[in-house]
């Protein structure tokens, strides 16, 4: 798009559009420059750079916080998850109210754009990275297809690039304008996103992890230095009252060397002690240690809203607990996913609708799903008690509480089997023809069956169960324990007379092997 008609217009972008940073701030190899600043952060080096952010040089600022985000696993990983969380939410496309029929037809068209639209998940993604550093600039790559102007290409730009003017208007810098000029309009999507309610530049959660960082970084480093002299003797070297200069150096080399290479000389004369190091730091108590765990742990609640996700310590993370903490951790989502969809919706669609098809018409919104669905079970108890009595529920209300989308026309439902329904008595006759009724039993199974009553309705085979259940009971009402019965039953087994018992089962079993092979034959 050509300077100056994208400065005048927002309703003929040119079909080749030329991005607005034509790689100025890129060098020939392709590789952006960054000065580093997290490289021996120090507290009067981290509060200049906050100065002079909040007078509008924000680049040093934003250099810091991508080093941030890139060394630091912990506040990275969190960082992480809060911009993953939108990707797991479904989203519609959602016509003004009471929506003309052209409006409703133009919803249809937004929802094919933004279905179509390159990597929709790198763009929210893209657009998330406001949530460190408080906005993130993507620049729009126009093209012309079919009669209509669709952006193709949106590409993430460092935030050390822009600045903030006096009245938290962002500028570009380039080249020719160091001090920044004005985005293009249809050639930007920008994001801000509302951390608190603070100055443009101070805006961001960046602002309050640089510190704990650099925090974090202090108590690692220190503790690494600790780890290198741990366990060391400490060497004293004596020397005598007139020892020379050389004589001094030489024995501090002595010393030295002996620390690190286990072998060392010195002149005549002089001495060397070795002390026995401090016992350490035992791991309960690490100073350093305890120090990195509350930044991190101190990360995880600005970032996410709480703790017991990101970091479980087996001591005062529970299951219960972090339900009770997601429920937090939700409404953070909720809060990025109104925020991003604003972004989409006036930074995406509104411009696609008013290039495309003129102000006349109003433009549909981009959102985000983010309810959660009722209990099902307690619904489906409840309601028809509720209707029962009168109570007049509407339709709409119970699929929005259970996140029940409307049915297509067309689309199969589930539907409940009714008795007089012909398909359902065609399967049940289906069913019925596959089940053997009582006539069609088979004469043996019937004559087997007749044979077991008739076995257990003599009076003899109940008569030659007691005497046994009665010898059984008896062991058992003299042990105490499971084991002692387990072994008082095994040794009264082998003197149980049951041959008439065995008789009976066996002259079954026998019966039933004939009538089986009999059958198999027939």
């Amino acid at each position: 798009m050509a300077k100056n008609k994208a400065k005048n217009t927002v309703k003929n972008p040119q079909p080749e559009q030329s991005l607005q940073t034509e790689a100025a701030q890129i060098t020939a190899t392709g590789r952006v420059i960054a000065e580093h600043p997290s490289a021996f952060i120090t507290p009067q080096k981290m509060r200049a750079l906050f100065e002079d952010a909040e007078s509008g040089d924000i680049t040093a600022q934003h250099e810091l916080f991508a080093d941030i985000e890139e060394r630091d696993s912990d506040i990275g990983a969190n960082i992480g998850t809060r911009k993953r969380a939108l990707l797991t939410l479904d989203w519609r496309i959602v016509p003004p109210r009471h929506a003309t029929p052209a409006e409703e037809k133009l919803t249809e068209t937004v929802t094919e754009l933004v279905e179509n639209l390159p990597n929709l998940d790198d763009l929210v993604m893209d657009l998330m990275d406001a949530v460190g550093h408080g906005f993130a600039a993507l620049e729009i790559g126009w093209a012309f297809s079919d009669g209509r102007y669709y952006p193709q290409a949106f590409t993430h730009r460092p935030q050390s690039w822009f600045r903030w003017d006096k009245n938290d208007t962002l500028l570009l810098k380039t080249p020719e304008h160091v001090m920044g000029e004005a985005l293009w309009p249809l050639g930007w999507v920008v994001h801000v996103h509302k951390s608190r309610s603070v100055q443009a530049a101070r805006n961001g959660l960046f602002r309050t992890l640089a510190w704990l960082y650099m925090f974090k970084h202090y108590a690692v480093h220190d503790f690494a230095e600790f780890l290198e002299l741990y366990g060391m003797p400490i060497r004293i070297g004596k020397y005598g009252a007139g020892a020379t200069k050389e004589e001094k150096a030489a024995l501090l080399r002595a010393v030295a060397e002996i620390g690190h290479n286990a072998a060392g000389i010195m002149p005549e004369g002089m001495a060397v002690e070795l002390h026995n190091a401090a016992s350490g730091i035992n791991a309960g108590a690490n100073p350093f240690l305890q120090m990195a765990d509350w930044c991190e742990k101190a990360a995880a609640r600005l970032i996410l809203g709480q703790t017991l996700t990101s970091g479980a310590d087996g001591k005062s993370s529970t299951n219960a607990l972090g339900k009770i903490h997601n429920e937090v951790r939700r409404d953070l989502l909720v809060s990025d996913a109104k925020q991003i969809a604003q972004s989409i919706s006036n930074g995406i669609i509104r411009p696609f609708v008013e290039v495309n098809f003129g102000g006349h018409l109003r433009a549909p919104k981009f959102e985000f799903d983010t309810r959660e669905a009722e209990d099902i079970a307690i619904f489906a108890e409840a309601l028809p008690k509720l209707v029962d009595v009168g109570v007049q529920i509407p339709e709409g209300w119970v699929r929005d509480k259970l996140v029940i989308p409307e049915a297509a026309e067309g689309e199969a439902v589930l539907r409940r089997s009714r008795a007089d329904n012909p398909v359902t008595q065609a399967a049940m006759a289906a069913l019925s023809a596959q089940r053997p009724s009582e006539k069609t039993v088979a004469k043996e199974q019937a004559l087997l069956d007749s044979i077991l009553d008739d076995a257990l309705a003599v009076p003899d085979f109940n008569a030659q169960l007691h005497p046994m259940v009665k010898q059984a009971v008896a062991v058992l009402a003299a042990c105490d324990s499971y084991e002692e019965a387990d072994a008082a039953l095994t040794a009264l087994y082998p003197q149980m007379n049951n041959r008439d018992l065995q008789r009976h089962l066996e002259n079954a079993l026998f019966i039933s092997d004939l009538l089986g092979q009999h059958h198999g034959r027939a």
